[in-house]
């Protein structure tokens, strides 16, 4: 019988340090593109299928017992661990392949809430992408920045009696297709994406949220706001709960800042970043918690498992003190690779334009590259 292991097992495993070894069967460009990653580091080696079932006989030799095949759907990874067994080796296959663990999100509790609020960062591993559910349990929640998958968002908010009243994403994101028109379509929220963003007009409803707006949670007397934020994008809208955390999107991450140039506006936008964080954050208490939409390494991962930091350590950035407008400017796009060929298409999928899943599994292939600076 095939032995398997489901994502969240193996996400836990890994986390746990007892995975020993994973091979990953896909095409050598697919697995360039992107890897199991966990909170640990994981031996790991790419050997196409067709190779691996060839050269099994040595590769059965080279594996340790209890070692992870991944592939894309999981149909290759069966293949050749009953090819692997019959060579004496025992390894496991990862159910549904990269396409399942695509789909992984790990909720992580936040700690220093407001007095009768909880909330949660989510974690996708296989895309670095993070997303919150925060409200307040008999009453209202908010998601922000989710991913393309409802039912976790609304399995969370169920066990913890939250009925989903708005969902927000911060910008229009190009590294992933967002789950939010749809998680709002399907529980009655509102929907809020910024217009500067989406070119106008959506195909679907959409209600913008306007610099300090104060975001409705039912009857709890929490004040969340909506706080303008530009320079990833230009409508970039963060949410802000003063005194305590800060969801800001792809404008301030663990480490560094968004990169500017992906609406073709990079200086310019750059410009709005530099006012961004010198005008708006700035002011704000040194103790406010960071929590943005990515991680770039994991070493930004705190040692509870969160990516967070506090606005404090932000300024600590020697790129974000830099008090010279233009050196900042420049240090910002003179630092900036190439973004991916699928930006584009991704922006213009999540401001309304169809795609079918065959695509977007495609689009959404690879890490995202959102940040513009590492800078410790």
């Amino acid at each position: 019988m095939t032995a398997s292991i489901t994502p969240a097992q193996l996400y836990a495993e890994i986390e746990r340090g007892e995975t020993p070894f994973i091979l990953d069967v896909r095409n050598q460009d697919e697995y360039a593109a992107w890897q199991i990653e966990g909170p640990r580091p994981v031996p790991m080696k790419n050997v196409p299928i067709w190779v691996a079932v060839e050269d099994s006989e040595s590769l059965a030799a080279e594996l340790p017992e209890d070692a992870v095949v991944v592939c894309a759907h999981g149909n290759g990874s069966d293949l050749l661990i009953d090819v692997l067994e019959e060579e004496g080796r025992r390894v496991r296959t990862l159910e549904g392949g990269t396409a399942a663990w695509a789909a992984l999100l790990v909720p992580r509790e936040l700690p220093g809430l407001p007095e009768g609020m909880r909330g949660w960062q989510i974690q996708r591993p296989s895309k670095a992408c993070l997303s919150y559910l925060i409200g307040v349990p008999g009453q209202g929640c908010i998601v922000v920045d989710p991913a393309r998958f409802p039912e976790p968002y609304e399995a969370l908010a169920a066990e913890h009696d939250m009925t989903i009243l708005h969902v927000i994403d911060t910008h229009v994101h190009a590294d992933h297709i967002t789950g939010g028109i749809e998680l709002a379509e399907r529980n009655d929220a509102s929907y809020s994406v910024p217009i500067e963003d989406t070119g106008g007009p959506t195909p679907f409803p959409n209600t913008p949220l306007v610099d300090g707006e104060v975001i409705d949670l039912g009857d709890a007397q929490i004040e969340t706001l909506a706080i303008k934020m530009p320079g990833h994008t230009p409508g970039t809208t963060c949410v802000h709960i003063p005194g305590h955390l800060l969801l800001t999107g792809d404008t301030v991450f663990v480490r560094g800042v968004g990169r500017p140039d992906l609406t073709g506006k990079a200086e310019e936008l750059a410009r709005e970043l530099y006012h961004t964080v010198h005008d708006r954050l700035q002011p704000l208490d040194p103790a406010t918690m960071i929590l943005p939409a990515h991680w770039s390494t994991p070493d930004e991962v705190a040692a509870d498992g969160l990516v967070r930091t506090t606005l404090g350590h932000v300024f600590e950035s020697t790129l974000l003190s830099e008090a010279d407008l233009v050196h900042f400017v420049q240090e910002i796009v003179t630092s900036l690779p190439a973004a991916p060929d699928t930006y584009d298409t991704i922006r213009l999928v999540n401001s309304g334009q169809a795609a079918t899943a065959e695509e977007i599994e495609f689009l959404e292939i690879g890490k995202n590259q959102c940040a513009a600076s590492t800078t410790v």
